[in-house]
């Protein structure tokens, strides 16, 4: 393997850590998101907050805890 070769192989390994690290970050908004939701708001605020945090989660590929 040349020293190219290891190179691109570590961005690649950082970029999918990277890429993980944002999915996480977004699963984690969109659970901050629920709670704020469940406080007292509106119905309409309540249902915004849901379609957020369901649209965060959907970018991010990963279910909810």
């Amino acid at each position: 393997m040349t020293q190219e070769e290891r190179e691109l192989r570590h961005e690649l390994r950082n970029a999918e850590q990277d890429k993980l690290a944002l999915k996480k970050m977004l699963n984690r908004a969109a659970d901050e998101i629920d709670e704020l939701a469940d406080a007292d708001c509106s119905q309409v605020s309540i249902e915004h907050a849901r379609s957020q945090a369901k649209r965060l989660r959907k970018v991010s590929g990963l279910k909810k805890k």
